[in-house]
């Protein structure tokens, strides 16, 4: 994953969920390894369909998704799922929480799947638990009895950083993030974005951060909507 020219290139992407609907039409879209990059639009724009793409969750009708370098399409099922764990970390709208683990233990999962994070994460801190205490702490979950907890006993803005903790533990190389300061305050918001931007600058980290909030996007390296982006006039039913 050294020496990539993009983290991200899609070229002639189409993708619908039913073959007489088209969602998204991408003629090209590439984000730099290392750039930010803030991706703005309405609920029903195609934000989670790009995002999805972009994590190998879908994979497009027609068209090439890249990401760090590995054609997307080119890997099996659990290749994705391999590739995800070891170099993308993601911060899901429905946040993904595992319900039955700790705080703690959900920030450090992604290092149980993936040596890779484990390693990069013992390289930032002595121990992944460590680390991941260090990810919580920076997004204001300090309290010993917080992290300790199941996160189904947390408010919802308490759980979103604790997806966020989860999607930058282990340095990934692109981090994904869809709507992620959805239940934050204007200033918590802030802090956030600010909070992430530190963390993926230290690890060289690409971002690709969608939200319906553009008061974000003086935060980033560069601002798309789109509507600029996505040629399909379809419109999902949910972003």
């Amino acid at each position: 994953m050294t020496d990539i020219e993009t983290a991200i290139r899609l070229r002639g992407v189409r993708f619908g969920y039913r073959p007489d609907s088209i969602v998204l039409d991408i003629a090209s879209f590439d984000v730099a390894p290392g750039e930010r990059v803030f991706l703005e639009g309405a609920s029903g724009s195609g934000k989670s369909t790009l995002l999805g793409l972009v994590g190998g969750i879908l994979l497009p009708s027609h068209g090439e998704v890249s990401v760090l370098g590995q054609a997307i399409a080119d890997l099996s099922g659990a290749g994705r799922d391999r590739f995800r764990a070891d170099h993308v970390g993601f911060v899901f709208q429905m946040f993904n929480l595992l319900p039955y683990l700790s705080v703690l233990d959900n920030v450090a999962l992604p290092c149980r799947f993936s040596a890779r994070r484990a390693a990069r994460a013992r390289q930032r801190s002595e121990s992944v638990v460590h680390e991941a205490r260090r990810l919580l702490g920076r997004l204001g979950l300090v309290d010993a009895e917080i992290v300790g907890r199941r996160v189904t006993e947390l408010s919802i803005g308490q759980q979103q950083r604790v997806a966020a903790a989860r999607a930058l533990i282990g340095a990934p190389a692109l981090v994904v993030a869809d709507e992620p300061t959805s239940a934050l305050d204007a200033g918590a918001r802030v802090r956030f974005v600010d909070l992430l931007s530190e963390e993926c600058a230290a690890a060289g980290s690409a971002v690709l951060f969608a939200s319906h909030d553009p008061a974000l996007a003086t935060r980033f390296d560069r601002s798309l909507s789109m509507a600029a982006v996505n040629a399909a006039a379809v419109v999902e039913t949910a972003a």
